[in-house]
Parts: structure tokens; C-alpha cells; sequence
């Protein structure tokens, strides 16, 4: 295995456009450190590319951006349809031994527990991962302070991983960025949306999981 990050981003609605852009923080992080980065967008995000990625340059590190359900993991859309990357039970295998984080939807209820019985760590969400946004902003995601108090949190598992964080410290600073964001709102809880924000900052929590080896590192 070989130590290189993987990233899928989709963008074709709101919410992967958003993930597209701020997992371009990421791989900014990534690349300082001079980490070879394997960045699967449009027209290359596709399944056969994936597996041939995956199984050819065998990087250490998985990181999707995309849609998903408890069994399966989305790529693109082409012509109205989601395409599946992985699905529990077919190619699942792809993700043994390596270290994932998976910003899905329900990723983390069943498929990440599949994907890390023979090793690696599989960090997700076993329910909806969601946040907010300020569609005044939609077309510039940096200026979206709104975004920013959920997505910057997330961002933080793999940031930290590149730092040499095992993955149960990636988590674990993951969850405290978010706990401190709700504080911050809890102190402006009377502005519209604050506490909307706080609730669904803390069914992230809530929702984050942590599978397999959490002593592992990148």
C-alpha cells in the first residue's frame, strides 16, 4: 500500500457542489506536505476508474465526497442517474485494509462495518450527513460562514490524518471543532437559523462513527 489519498467529487446539486469545493482545501493540505493526491473528478469520476486506481496505485488513504445510503457509495450522475463506486457485497473488498472517511449519508451503518473486517479504519456517518447553507453565497462557498461551521469540522479527519494523527485523534478532533462551533452559536442563539444550526451540528455528532483500527495512521 502505498501512501497517496484518494478523493472522489462529484458536483451536480447544491450539496456536492459544496463538498467539491471544500475538499479542494484538503488536497491543498495535501499537496504542501508534498502527498501524492489522486483527485477523481468529472469526466474521470467514474466506477471503472476508481477500482483501476485503487487497485494500481493502492493509496492509503480513501476520502468520498458524494451521496450514499447504508450499503452503497455514489460517484457522478450521468443521464439522471447516480453511478454506484462501491457497494457492500460486490467490491467492497476495494476498501480493505485501508483508511477511509467517507462524507456520506449512512455510510457508516452497514457498509462501513463490511469494509473494515479484515483491517483498516472506516470513518462516516451512520446517519444523514447534512448542513447548512447561504444560497447568497452559493456560487462563492469560501464566503459561506453557514457552510463553513459544518464542513470544517469534517475537513478536519483527513487534515488531521495528514499530520499523523491516528484515526481515533482525527475523529475526536473532528467532534470537538463541531462541539466548539455550537458553543460559538449558543452565544448568538437568538439570530435566526442559530438554532437550527446548533441541532444539526449536533445529529453530525451524533452520527459520526468510528470502525475498525482506530490506532491507525496515514
Amino acid at each position: 500500500m502505498k501512501r497517496g489519498l484518494l478523493v472522489t467529487r462529484p458536483s451536480y446539486d447544491d450539496a456536492t457542489s459544496y463538498l467539491f469545493y471544500y475538499a479542494r482545501e484538503v488536497i491543498d493540505s495535501a499537496r504542501e506536505k508534498g502527498i501524492k493526491v489522486l483527485d477523481l473528478v468529472r469526466p474521470r469520476l467514474t466506477k471503472q476508474n476508481f477500482s483501476d486506481l485503487i487497485s494500481k496505485q493502492d493509496p492509503t488513504l480513501v476520502f468520498f465526497n458524494a451521496h450514499g445510503d447504508e450499503k452503497r457509495i455514489y460517484g457522478d450522475k450521468t443521464d439522471e442517474d447516480e453511478e454506484i463506486l462501491i457497494e457492500e457485497g460486490r467490491n467492497h473488498t476495494l476498501l480493505s485494509k485501508r483508511i477511509v472517511y467517507a462524507r456520506a449519508c449512512y455510510a457508516a451503518a452497514s457498509l462501513g462495518k463490511v469494509c473494515t473486517r479484515k483491517g483498516g479504519c472506516f470513518i462516516g456517518y451512520k446517519t444523514p450527513f447534512s448542513f447548512w447553507i447561504d444560497e447568497r453565497w452559493s456560487a462563492k462557498p469560501s464566503n459561506d460562514k453557514t457552510a463553513r461551521l459544518f464542513l470544517e469540522p469534517s475537513n478536519l479527519v483527513v487534515i488531521s490524518l495528514l499530520k499523523g494523527n491516528c484515526t481515533q485523534e482525527a475523529f475526536d478532533k473532528s467532534q470537538n471543532m463541531s462541539k466548539k462551533n455550537i458553543l460559538k452559536l449558543l452565544r448568538h442563539k437568538k439570530e435566526p437559523g442559530a438554532m437550527a444550526s446548533i441541532m444539526l451540528l449536533w445529529n453530525n455528532i451524533e452520527g459520526q462513527d468510528i470502525l475498525g483500527d482506530t490506532n491507525a495512521v496515514f
